[in-house]
């Protein structure tokens, strides 16, 4: 027997078989399982499974099992990881969504179990639990800003993940001092160990009280989870209290560490806090002490002396930005003052058309700046600071900007020097970047105003 091409042709039947095995769904309603996936992952990381069904949604093949320690992405906490197996055979569980009450499990690759297949599955429990303090976080944050920032503060979005946490809510910005409060409290709370419980109950008990946060937008079932920290378990007695069907640290003390990395407008009216936790939070930190080290370093500084040492940089530098001014103040007057005695006069106007050599936009200004103050005409420059771009200004004084406006000037004359541009009837800027064309385009400028400004 040629064993080789036996298990060749084999392998090749195996994928026929699981090709025809798995149904392509265009619509989730199309879903043939019934069967509710029932979810343990409140209590288990891992679970014995039958494959009920194999669907293809567009690039990804999903995995419908009958139990379930993964939960399914919903309320702003993401899907979890996991690893399918059967025997020596495994597959890789990249996200796990939801239609209804079943479950997906969304595999990397091609490769799949066929429908009535026993399995395990063992999720991801090093990302679960980073996800799991994001979320215990997020609570505490929500408390947070109600006791410091207002009590009216509402949520309107947040995103919970192994990396990070997002929290939306109505606010004005919040001020340095609410921003470093609100971290204290959060911390705090974490350092205190607070117990953190879940009891399901019904949702008549709980839809009234005002202490139980909900989204009142939602629509609940009959019977409603509530996560509390703090207090008595199942008592409802805790500090902090919210409807919530997410996974969450077993006390506060868990989540480790927290903070505070931005706040920051998202629409008119909410705000989003961006925050870290636990390891990811501890890095952070870590990253920023060695930049802190690196610049003091740099700064040839004791760390405790670095904000000095650069308020003391930073005023030397506005020191010498403003000695650079005054030179180039000086250097526009000078060159003013020679461009002044080349006036010519078109359409009976007084008119300064010129090249500065190695202008950039910057130095033009100054230069038309200069010239405005003794000059009562119109003023056209142009410059080159480097071999590929052009600089042009123009100018008009009150009683040619009429008839001369600076900005159709500049309009017209900038396409020469492969360019744009455009301003006010008084002043009006451009550039380009063919400096080769600058002689060609102080003749045109020469040529539109003899034309334009009689």
């Amino acid at each position: 027997v040629d064993s080789a091409t036996f298990e060749e042709l084999m392998e090749a039947q195996r994928a026929r078989a699981r090709a025809s095995q798995k149904k392509q769904v265009i619509e989730l309603s199309k879903i043939e399982t019934k069967e509710p996936t029932r979810f343990v992952g409140f209590a288990e990381s891992e679970s014995d499974a039958k494959v009920l069904e194999v669907v293809a949604l567009k690039d990804k093949t999903a995995v419908i099992l009958d139990v379930t320690p993964c939960y399914a992405e919903m309320g702003g906490q993401v899907g979890d990881r996991a690893m399918i197996s059967h025997g020596a055979t495994s597959w890789a569980v990249a996200d796990t969504r939801k239609t209804g009450d079943t479950w997906l499990h969304l595999l990397e690759g091609d490769d799949f179990p066929e429908p009535g297949t026993k399995v395990s599955i063992i999720l991801d429990r090093e990302r679960r639990q980073a996800i799991e303090r994001h979320h215990s976080a997020t609570h505490l944050l929500h408390w947070a800003i109600h006791e410091v920032v207002s009590r009216e503060a509402s949520q309107k979005g947040s995103f919970v993940g192994p990396d990070k946490l997002t929290f939306d809510f109505n606010s004005a910005p919040l001020t340095s001092s609410q921003v470093r409060d609100v971290e204290r409290l959060v911390n705090e709370r974490i350092l205190e160990n607070e117990t953190v419980s879940w009891v399901e109950v019904p949702y008549e008990e709980v839809k009234g009280r005002p202490e139980i946060r909900q989204f009142f937008g939602d629509k609940y079932g009959s019977r409603v989870r509530v996560v509390q920290i703090g207090g008595e378990a199942g008592a409802l007695n805790g500090f902090s209290m919210e409807l919530c069907g997410g996974t969450h640290v077993r006390a506060t003390g868990e989540i480790g560490l927290f903070r505070l990395m931005g706040e920051a407008a998202i629409a008119a009216g909410v705000r989003r806090i961006e925050s870290l936790c636990g390891l990811e939070a501890f890095a952070h930190a870590v990253n920023d002490a060695s930049r802190l080290v690196e610049i003091a370093s740099k700064l040839n500084s004791p760390i405790g002396d670095v904000e000095k040492k650069l308020d003391q940089m930073l005023e030397h530098t506005k020191a010498l930005e403003k000695a650079l001014h005054a030179a180039a103040q000086r250097e526009a007057s000078g060159l003013a003052s020679a461009l002044i005695s080349n006036v010519k006069v078109l359409a009976g106007h007084s008119t300064i058309v010129a090249e500065v050599p190695g202008a950039d936009g910057d130095k033009l200004q100054l230069v038309a700046d200069a010239l405005k103050s003794r000059f009562d005409g119109i003023i056209f420059l142009a410059g080159s600071a480097s071999p590929e771009s052009v600089a042009l200004v123009a100018a008009s004084s009150s009683s040619t900007q009429s008839k001369a406006p600076a900005g159709r000037l500049i309009s017209a004359v900038a396409p020469i020097v492969g360019g744009k541009g455009g301003g006010k009837p008084d002043n009006a800027r451009g550039g380009g970047k063919l400096p080769q064309k600058i002689a060609e385009a102080l003749a045109a400028a020469e040529a539109w105003i003899a034309d334009n400004a009689g």
